[in-house]
C-alpha cells in the first residue's frame, strides 16, 4: 500500500490541488507571524495614544484586540477564501502558514463547504465590523457597545460552530481532521482558537453591562420627568 502523498488527516483526504510541502520551518512561520502581530499592535497602540490620550486601559486593550482580529479576518482569512481551491500548492508566507495550521484541521485544504462559507462571511462581516468597533471605541461613540456586542456574539457563535462541527465529525462519525500528535490538536486547534471564545465573551459581557447601566440611567431620567409633571 502506497503511503499518502500529503500529511493531512483523515488519511487519503482529497485536497484542493496538488500538495507541495512547505519550505519554511515551523519556528520561522510562527515567529514571523507573531512578529507581524506584535508590530501591528505596537503601531496601533502609538496611533491610539495620539488620537485619544484619555482612553482608559480597558478600552485601549479592546481597541488592540479588534484591530488585530479584524486584520486577521480581512487579510489572513481573506487570503484563504480567495485561494481555497489551490491552497495545498501555495508557497508564499500565508499559504505555508495555512498549510501548517491545516495539520490541525484538514478542512482548510479541501475547500470544505462549511469552513469556506464561515470564513467567507467572517471576511465580509466580522473583519470590517471589528475594525469599525475599534474606531468607535477610540471616538467613544454611542454606537460602540451595540456594534461591539454584535461582533463579539458573531465571534462566539462562529467559533462554537467551528469547534462543534469538527469534534462531532471526530467523535460521532469517526472522521478525524487533525493529525494524531497531541500538539496539533491542543496547541493549534484548541488553544489558538480559544482566544476567539474568551475575549469576545469578555467584550460581550462589558457591552451588556454598559447597556444595562444606560437603560437604568434612562429609566431614572424618565421617572424624574414623570414626577415633575405630576
Amino acid at each position: 500500500m502506497l503511503p499518502p502523498s500529503h500529511p493531512y488527516y483523515p488519511e487519503g483526504v482529497l485536497l484542493s490541488g496538488e500538495f507541495i510541502g512547505n519550505t519554511w520551518s515551523v519556528p520561522a512561520l510562527i515567529l514571523t507571524f507573531a512578529t507581524g502581530c506584535a508590530l501591528l499592535l505596537f503601531v496601533t497602540f502609538v496611533a491610539v495614544r495620539h488620537a485619544n490620550p484619555a482612553l482608559k486601559p480597558p478600552d485601549l486593550w479592546k481597541v488592540l484586540w479588534f484591530v488585530l482580529t479584524g486584520s486577521i479576518h480581512v487579510f489572513f482569512e481573506g487570503y484563504f477564501v480567495y485561494n481555497h481551491s489551490r491552497m495545498s500548492s501555495m508557497q508564499d508566507f500565508f499559504g505555508q502558514l495555512w498549510k501548517e495550521y491545516a495539520l490541525s484541521d484538514s478542512r482548510y485544504m479541501s475547500s470544505d463547504s462549511l469552513v469556506l462559507c464561515t470564513e467567507g462571511l467572517t471576511v465580509l462581516t466580522w473583519g470590517p465590523l471589528s475594525l469599525l468597533t475599534a474606531v468607535l471605541i477610540i471616538r467613544q461613540s454611542r454606537f460602540r457597545h451595540p456594534i461591539q456586542a454584535l461582533v463579539s456574539t458573531g465571534h462566539l457563535y462562529g467559533n462554537l460552530i467551528y469547534y462543534s462541527t469538527c469534534l462531532y465529525e471526530d467523535f460521532a462519525l469517526g472522521k478525524r481532521s487533525y493529525r494524531p500528535e497531541p500538539y496539533y490538536f491542543w496547541w493549534y486547534f484548541i488553544l489558538m482558537n480559544t482566544f476567539w471564545l474568551v475575549i469576545p465573551a469578555i467584550c460581550l459581557s462589558n457591552s451588556i453591562s454598559a447597556s444595562a447601566d444606560a437603560f437604568a440611567v434612562a429609566g431614572k431620567s424618565d421617572d424624574g420627568r414623570e414626577k415633575k409633571r405630576t
